[in-house]
């Protein structure tokens, strides 16, 4: 009996078949993956820069010196230094100032507070009284709001001490009779003004006279002059003031010199004082290559009695918007093309009729979308990549045509905004640039909190960020 089998031949040609495309379709992705993962890692991140409101000044730092009508007194007598009036206080003609003990016998009065034999005190119980009602009355008025205030009550103190102690003096003087008087010499104002009690060499400077030296504050020296110092015959006791009309005198670049020139007024403050002082009196000289500016007041004099050098702040043009870096300012180039160029499909989106034409030589109408920026009474900014050189522009209703290359061009500047992770580009208007950063103007598309790039260094317009 025949033994009948069924030969099965496999055909292993399909299963290869199989095996290979899976392979290949496995190293596709593989190597999509691997690429996507190197492309990852070596792709700059793209930093962004939340915008916010600020604003920059244009002001000018200077130092200043005062120059003021300052007459010196001096005394004819050697001996100790004795006050009776506060610096900075105004006096009448012929008032007493001070006077020079050559005995130092009233100084010695006011330094021993006691006299161990009559029990004899410089300053009574009521004086002491009168003081510490001073004090509680301003402690209980006290407030963080008026902070200021202490600075009157500290003047107010200081008089109320030098007050009582003029009396204790002029009873030493009563008291000495004939003999001590002789001893003293009494040195009264020769005219009305404010006192002034120190010295520093500048009293005989004016405006015209002023040199670069004296603005060297590691060369000034001040003098101050106070009850108890010896002074020699001739030597300047103090010094009077006779009016309020006073100048301050500042060094300038030149190219401050020509901005401040062409302003009708200066507003300004002194030592950082919470008043703003301004001024139509002032003037910008020239001499020996050396710009000036002179401030000339007729007030506020005797706040700065005791000062001679005073930070001078010129306040300036102040610009106030959107804070934004340098660094994320880009320029885009523009065509300006007049809006009767411009028409709007059922869309909304704005076209402009184009001829362009073939290699063969035709010629055809297409209707070009366009990207404009900013819409200014009859002219449209289009973005310049919108059109080739060789296109030719229609108007809407058809009539004329004109040439791109004749079309006028502009620059505007604008930023990335990347609020939506794409790069979507608006226009700016900068207000003011200081350092690394410009103000620009808050009118626009671009608002406070927005997100920006902070640097546009390889971003194009409408690229995906992440």
């Amino acid at each position: 009996m025949a033994n009948n089998k069924k030969v099965v031949k496999i055909n292993r040609h399909m299963r290869t078949a199989k095996i290979n495309a899976a392979i290949i379709i496995f190293a596709i992705i593989f190597v999509y993956v691997a690429a996507s993962l190197i492309r990852a890692w070596i792709k700059v991140p793209i930093t962004t820069y939340k915008v916010s409101s600020s604003n920059i000044n244009n002001n000018i730092s200077l130092t200043g010196i005062a120059i003021r009508n300052e007459l010196q007194v001096t005394s004819s007598k050697s001996g100790y230094l004795i006050y009776f009036v506060r610096e900075g206080e105004k006096v009448r003609k012929s008032s007493p100032v001070c006077t020079v003990d050559e005995t130092k016998t009233i100084i010695n009065a006011l330094e021993n507070t006691s006299d161990e034999g009559t029990g004899k005190t410089v300053l009574s119980t009521a004086d002491y009284k009168a003081v510490r009602n001073s004090i509680d009355t301003y402690k209980n008025s006290y407030s963080d709001v008026n902070f200021s205030d202490v600075y009157n009550f500290k003047a107010n103190i200081e008089s109320k001490v030098l007050e009582l102690s003029n009396q204790v003096m002029r009873e030493e003087i009563n008291a000495g009779g004939t003999a001590l008087k002789s001893t003293l010499e009494n040195i009264n104002a020769p005219e009305s003004g404010i006192i002034a009690y120190y010295i520093d060499g500048y009293e005989n400077y004016t405006v015209d006279t002023i040199s670069p030296a004296a603005f060297n504050k590691n060369e000034y020296k001040k003098t101050s002059l106070k009850t108890g110092d010896i002074l020699d015959s001739g030597s300047t006791v103090f010094k009077l003031v006779a009016d309020e009309n006073w100048s301050v005198i500042c060094q300038v670049s030149k190219d401050q010199a020509m901005n401040l020139q062409s302003q009708n007024y200066i507003n300004f403050v002194l030592n950082s004082n919470p008043n703003e002082f301004s001024t139509s009196d002032f003037k910008v000289d020239e001499r020996d290559g050396q710009y000036y500016l002179v401030l000339n007041l007729n007030k506020y004099m005797i706040d700065f009695i005791d000062e001679r050098f005073l930070s001078v702040e010129i306040i300036m043009d102040k610009y106030e918007g959107l804070k934004i870096p340098n660094s994320s300012i880009v320029e885009r180039e523009v065509y300006k093309i007049d809006e009767s160029y411009i028409a709007k499909n059922d869309d909304g989106d704005y076209f402009v009729k184009t001829v362009e034409t073939s290699e063969d030589g035709t010629q055809e109408t297409v209707e070009k979308p366009i990207t404009y920026y900013r819409h200014e009474d009859t002219t449209y900014y289009v973005k310049a990549d919108c059109f080739n050189d060789t296109d030719m522009i229609m108007k809407a209703t058809g009539e004329d045509s004109k040439a791109v290359l004749s079309l006028e061009r502009d620059t505007l500047q604008g930023v990335y905004i990347a609020n939506e992770g794409v790069a979507d580009f608006t226009e700016i208007q900068v207000k003011k640039t200081q350092d690394e950063f410009s103000i620009v103007s808050d009118a626009g598309y671009l608002k406070e909190f927005d997100n920006i790039v902070l640097d546009i260094t390889d971003i194009e317009e409408n690229q995906t960020l992440y």
